[in-house]
């Protein structure tokens, strides 16, 4: 998972790089908007359902119990994005007049609804091979076919066919639809009787999932609303070109929390099994661990976005001074939501789904309120300061739930180390900076210098046994 993440997130940035170029900054920022509008939608076809197919098909692999929830989540999944996604292109014109009053916007979402029935079959899939636990068509589907399906829509239907907005939206929408083929192909290959008429039983029918599954569904929805809202009100309330500018940012957010994305990606499953077999210990262990590589691997491209963040935006035509305070907000928002873990997943996978209710529907109510109030005054640093203060509350108001519930919580003297050791990539970052002015010539010296540094500094403040344990299952797999 992690270098499928490293790869799929450095292509990602290069299709949006290009797209910035390619489009104005207007209709980057309404390209931006459009596809913030199809990610939150796409957490509401889901239903609820990712978790719970990972929680039934981890708890018991072989049971007829995880194929008929895989099959039955896929189901109703792609029927809740036809619904959803004809009702979006019947509402287009009137979505359309908030984001944006521009003529393509309306034809804009028309082509973007028809990504959501693809975007659930695309989740489904991956959510079952994760719970079987093969990340490999994760890692595939997610992060590799999805930018190199979507640069060669942007490039034929941009370039090529000269479509503008239009043309980027349906590359978008391409990359969705090649998503769920594959993952639906990916599927078929490794778990065939997935597809065979069964009976739905026990926690595999669509009722019993449904009620482990709906507190989740909320959950997802709010936040995608508290995570994406940021981008589509930005445009809403100070116009497109507002919303081109933050599109850089909205981009690199993922960035610097990707490390514990890939982590979660496998910590699920261990979750829901360390949970049933009641090793409470060993789940603890796993937090502590998995919250300190997730640091290890957030604190470099934090430390450069701050220390030198024109360097980093270097690539984007719309990026200003606006977007370099909006960087830097986001960017110490992600670090510290990181340190607190996978918090959220620590709730769903060890059978209290409807708790992180309680952080993200408050956190919606918070990035609403606070980007009317200084969207307004601030543009795209006021989107970023809703963005990171919904973000805060959802993550630390879980990081105190996981304690009451589970008594554990990842802090200890080793997540220091990582934070010791980004001293040494700002002072590599500055004296570059110094040395070579800000530009991607910047970027890439920090990254090979300052990588080295941090990783000698990591060394010499010494690894613990889980460390170890890390690098040794490493060094066996890069081996193979």
């Amino acid at each position: 998972m992690l270098p499928a993440t490293l790869v799929g997130s450095a292509a990602l940035l290069v299709v949006d790089v290009y797209a910035s170029s390619a489009l104005s900054v207007a209709d980057y920022g309404l390209y931006g908007a459009v596809r913030r509008v199809v990610q939150i939608a796409g957490f509401v076809v889901l239903l609820g359902m990712e978790n719970a197919v990972i929680r039934v098909v981890a708890r018991a692999p072989d049971a007829p119990d995880a194929r008929a929830g895989t099959r039955g989540a896929a189901l109703w999944t792609a029927a809740a994005g036809l619904a959803l996604g004809a009702l979006v292109a019947v509402l287009a014109p009137t979505l359309a007049a908030f984001v944006d009053d521009s003529p393509h916007t309306a034809d804009a979402l028309r082509i973007a609804a028809l990504a959501l029935p693809f975007w659930a079959l695309r989740t489904i899939t991956v959510a079952a091979a994760q719970g079987w636990g093969n990340l490999w068509p994760r890692a595939l589907v997610t992060f590799l076919a999805w930018p190199l399906v979507q640069a060669v829509g942007l490039v034929v239907a941009v370039q090529g066919l000269r479509l503008g907005v239009l043309g980027a939206v349906a590359g978008y929408t391409a990359a969705v639809v090649a998503g769920a083929l594959q993952g639906a192909w990916q599927l078929w290959r490794g778990r065939r009787d997935v597809f065979a008429a069964a009976p739905e039983a026990g926690e595999g029918s669509f009722r019993a999932m449904w009620a482990n599954a709906w507190p989740q569904w909320v959950h997802g929805v709010s936040m995608a609303l508290y995570t994406w809202l940021d981008q589509v009100l930005l445009v809403g309330l100070a116009g497109a070109t507002a919303g081109g500018r933050y599109g850089p940012v909205a981009q690199l957010m993922p960035l610097f929390a990707m490390g514990l994305g890939a982590l979660n990606s496998a910590f699920a499953g261990v979750i829901a099994k360390k949970h049933a077999d009641g090793d409470r210990a060993g789940l603890a262990e796993q937090y502590r661990l998995v919250t300190r590589w997730a640091l290890v691997l957030a604190v470099p491209p934090v430390v450069v976005a701050l220390v030198a963040p024109m360097s980093v935006l270097a690539p984007w035509a719309s990026a200003s001074g606006e977007t370099v305070q909006a960087l830097r907000i986001v960017a110490l928002t992600q670090l510290a939501c990181t340190a607190v873990g996978s918090v959220n997943y620590l709730l769903v996978m060890s059978g209290r789904p409807r708790d992180p209710l309680w952080n993200a529907v408050p956190a919606v109510f918070v990035s609403a309120g606070v980007a009317f109030v200084c969207i307004p005054v601030w543009g795209a640093t006021g989107a970023a300061v809703a963005s990171g203060a919904a973000m805060l509350v959802a993550n630390l108001g879980g990081l105190g739930q996981v304690w009451r519930h589970l008594r554990i919580h990842p802090f200890h003297g080793g997540l220091l180390r990582p934070i010791v050791a980004g001293l040494a990539v700002a002072a590599v970052s500055l004296g570059v900076q110094r040395a070579l002015g800000d530009g991607l010539l910047t970027l890439a010296a920090i990254a090979v210098v300052g990588g080295v540094a941090y990783a000698a500094a990591l060394a010499l403040l010494g690894l613990d046994e889980g460390d170890r344990e890390v690098l040794s299952a490493l060094r066996k797999k890069v081996g193979r």
